[in-house]
This record gives structure tokens, sequence and C-alpha cells, in this order.
């Protein structure tokens, strides 16, 4: 398969689920562990939106189940650390967006947020790695899970040899897709991803999905040069900022220095008219250290009249 889209792409990634449920319900059972029902996939990000509203957005797929369980699926490419903080964000939005029809906690549904990475967020062995709030004291006890998160590290995935037998492991390679060794077993051991394989083909030789992708890339370059043009504006402003802020401070020092030395130069001549030393403090302001210092090493004007 030499495809130039792949899995991991949010626009295939989120194409080949929302059109083919039977695999989305088998992934998501393989990640959760269980066996769920489909109510819906929502489509308040649509794909046909990606070239009106969404420039520059994140593109989700996001379910509900028959239990009124909310999942949310995000691709992240690339450490923008703030993965943690994001699906946060993601998951209270969607706790708080349940009270408005029902104005009740007690009718608050689950929400999971299943964040795929292909990059490593953890230093923990495992790949995929689920959250549970507990107790301090009893770490057995699970309290106040209304939010779980699944964090799937396919960095590591690549590293390991898993066990493809087990369905995570052969969806995992399947959206992976940069070990076509373990692709292969996946396909010899599952019917369902071998078939899952000719669809994702299909799907990708979808002149509408390569269109929505080269617009997604293009939102992303636009993105990036953006960002690069306010980087590179924020050092010149900050280098010119810098550099007024260096000539102020460099006026301000070379305007006490100048008075220092001035001082400096009155007390030499009091001390060359036998003035007493605390005298001269009271007149100059310097110190009896500095005068007895002055006493000792004549100005620099003095040195060059000299």
């Amino acid at each position: 398969m030499q495809n130039k889209l792949t899995m991991k792409d949010d626009i295939v990634f989120k194409a080949f689920f929302s059109r083919n449920e039977k695999y989305l319900k088998s992934f998501l059972s393989a990640i959760l562990g269980e066996k769920i029902k489909i109510k819906r996939i929502m489509h308040d990000a649509r794909l046909e939106q990606l070239s009106k509203e969404m420039k520059y957005g994140i593109l989700d797929l996001e379910v509900e189940l028959e239990d009124g369980e909310i999942i949310n699926v995000e691709m992240q490419l690339r450490d923008n650390r703030n993965i943690e903080k994001r699906t946060t964000f993601y998951a209270s939005k969607k706790i708080v967006e349940q009270l408005e029809p029902k104005e009740n906690y007690e009718e608050l549904n689950k929400v999971i947020v299943i964040a795929i990475l292909d990059y490593t967020l953890t230093n923990l062995p495992e790949y995929v790695t689920e959250t549970v709030r507990v107790t301090r004291n009893h770490k057995d006890y699970e309290l106040n899970n209304l939010v779980k998160y699944y964090y799937i590290e396919l960095e590591k995935f690549r590293k390991e040899r898993p066990n493809m037998k087990e369905k995570v492991n052969q969806w995992l390679a399947f959206i992976d897709m940069e070990r076509w060794d373990i692709l292969e077993m996946a396909k010899k051991e599952s019917r369902e991803i071998k078939e899952a394989v000719k669809d994702y083909e299909v799907l990708t030789g979808d002149a509408e999905v390569k269109r929505l992708a080269e617009l997604r890339l293009m939102s992303k370059l636009e993105e990036n040069a953006a960002l690069s043009t306010a980087r590179a504006k924020g050092t010149e402003e900050g280098l010119k900022q810098g550099k007024e802020e260096g000539l102020k401070q460099g006026k301000k020092e070379g305007l006490k220095q100048g008075k220092k030395e001035e001082k400096q130069e009155i007390a030499q001549k009091l001390l060359s008219m036998n003035i007493e030393i605390e005298k001269i403090v009271e007149a100059t302001g310097l110190s009896k250290e500095e005068i007895e210092n002055v006493k000792c090493n004549p100005t620099q004007k003095e040195e060059k009249l000299k």
C-alpha cells in the first residue's frame, strides 16, 4: 500500500470510522475492553465544514453510545505540550453542555476521551494508559469517574513486540501503518482488519477525501507559516525593545558614572586644599572610603591631563 494518505491523517481517520460504523464499534470496544452499542456518530464537526469553518481547527470524532456515554477520539501527531489540558478542557465542555437540556446532575452522562498520540507522553511502559480516579488512602476505591481518559502512544507501540492476537493491537497496527510486518500479522489473525485495509484503500482513492485532505494540509501549512511569522516578528520586536532598553540603561549608567566622576574631581580639589574629610563627605555625598580611594587614586581625567 503506497497511499500518501494514512489513517493517522485526521481527515482519513474521521472519514473511515464515521462511514464504517462496524469498524468504529470494534475499535472502541477493543480500547474500552467491553462491548458497546453506538447510538449515533455526531457530526457537529462535519468534514464538509472544513474549508469554511475549521481553519486551524482540530478535527475530532465524536460518538454517543446507547447508554448515553459520549466518546471523543482525537488524533494528535505532534507534541504541543498541551494534550492533558486540552483533553481536560474538551471533557469539561461536554459535561457542561449536558446541563442545558437536563438541568439535573444525576442525569449527567459519562464522557470518555481517547487521545491517539504519535509521540511518547508518559514514562510508563504501557502504550495504552487508562486513567482512574481513586481515593488517597484506598487505592482500590474508585470515586468521581464521570470523565475517563485513554492515552494511546503509537511511538511506544511501534517499538514493542505486541501480541497480534489481541484486538486492540490489531487496530493499532492498522491505524499506525508504519510497521507492515505486524499489520500483515493482524490481517492474518483478523478477517475484520483485512477487510478494513481494503476499505481504507478504496477510501484514500476517493477524490473528495483527497480534496479535503489537501485543504486540511493547506490549513496546517498556513497555520505553521503564521506561527513562524509571529515568532519572527516577536523576536524582531524583542531585539528592538532590548536594544532600546539597552541604550536607555547605558545612558542612565553613563550619567550616573559621570556624576560620580564629577564628585570625585571635586573631592580631589578639596583634598588638595587640605579640607577635612568630614566636610568633603558633607559637600560631595561621597563616603569616607570613597574619598580615601580618591586620595590614593586620582581620577582618570587628572591622569589624562598628566
